[in-house]
């Protein structure tokens, strides 16, 4: 081998190792991320990348809106918490259809189990269900509020809510043809879960999720009506367990080393679902277009609850906002839950995060 043919060679070699090194002493996204165990850390906005006065904005903001609880974390740790109206961190608090994003990451679990698919239809786990149209909603349908199944108002009065979801409600369209918020269509996703299980909504959840991310016994609660847990409202959790849900989802389903929700999951719950409304996901809500959350990044996606019991994810700021309020005492209540939103997002002034 010639002189320079030796030294390309040694050049190349040198070149590969060095790489190789690089990528051994890299540190993976898990040891970079601050993980709130066994507790959630503070930091400071400034620490944070973020302004404190924008921080304290927020702060007023959740006050005037009648919040219970308000959270702010960034880079895994608590940056603004706020208490109201004698809630503290060990409130739980029901958080309305902000339940539904955790019924959705059940059904995802229950398919990556390989118990159903999202091409599972209902009839295949319930063919007593009536209408016999009805048997022919999947999965799918069911998480992206495209069902068919008539939309009854009057769903959450009722003695027997699945009863009625699964025998008598009937059907106003063709599955999948038509968008609609629907809590009595999106009631056939637990029954269909227990079929599928054996197991309810919260039980493969705080199996699969709660136990393992540290959502203890005391942190939430779960509706049921009939036989079933709710999978479309029904959770009462603290601001700090929603937190840890949120910090999951931020961190595309992995956990410390553990991979506790798929991330293909993730990724696919919180895009649109379905073309009649762009903004809407697996039981998530998407700001894709823009305008669901206005001058909030478009990455954002949230979990919406009634009374504005919601949580905002906004991966590029690397940022979780958190609003609770309960049953509100002042139902008509006026309030920009968007102004939360925007004012914590434009707080973040650096993308580096403090570690």
């Amino acid at each position: 081998m010639s002189l320079a043919l030796f030294a390309a060679a040694r050049r190349a070699a040198l070149v590969l190792i060095c790489g190789l090194a690089l990528v051994a002493v890299r540190p993976t996204s898990a040891a970079e991320t601050v993980w709130p165990v066994p507790e959630w850390q503070t930091a400071k906005p400034g620490d944070a990348g973020m302004n404190a006065e924008g921080v304290a904005k927020v702060g007023e903001l959740l006050k005037a809106s009648g919040a219970k609880t308000g959270l702010v974390i960034r880079g895994g740790k608590i940056v603004g918490e706020w208490y109201f109206d004698g809630a503290t961190a060990d409130t739980k608090l029901l958080v309305y259809s902000t339940s539904k994003s955790f019924a959705s990451t059940a059904a995802g679990l229950v398919i990556a189990d390989g118990k159903l698919s999202l091409d599972s239809k209902v009839g295949d786990f319930l063919p007593d269900v009536m209408p016999d149209g009805k048997r022919d909603v999947t999965v799918r349908h069911l998480i992206s509020m495209n069902t068919g199944v008539h939309n009854n108002a009057q769903l959450p009065t009722m003695e027997k809510r699945f009863s009625y979801s699964l025998f008598e409600a009937p059907m106003d369209h063709q599955p999948g043809s038509h968008w609609d918020y629907n809590n009595t269509g999106l009631a056939l996703l637990a029954p269909v879960l227990k079929k599928a299980t054996g197991k309810q909504v919260d039980e493969i959840l705080d199996e699969k999720v709660f136990r393992k991310i540290g959502i203890g016994e005391s942190d939430w609660t779960w509706d049921k009506n009939e036989e079933y847990s709710l999978p479309y409202s029904g959770l009462h959790i603290t601001a700090r367990g929603l937190a840890k849900f949120g910090l999951l989802f931020l961190r595309n389903g992995q956990w410390q080393s553990e991979q506790v929700v798929p991330s293909a999951w993730v990724a696919e719950a919180v895009k649109p679902s379905q073309e009649d409304n762009a903004e809407y996901g697996y039981l998530w809500w998407n700001n894709t277009t823009g305008k669901k959350f206005p001058g909030v990044p478009t990455d954002a996606y949230a979990a919406l609850g009634k009374f504005g019991n919601n949580m905002l994810i906004v991966p590029s700021l690397d940022l979780i906002v958190i609003r609770q309020i309960g049953e509100d005492s002042q139902p008509n209540r006026k309030f920009d839950v968007n102004a939360i939103y925007k004012t914590a997002c434009d707080a973040v002034e650096k993308a580096e995060i403090s570690k």
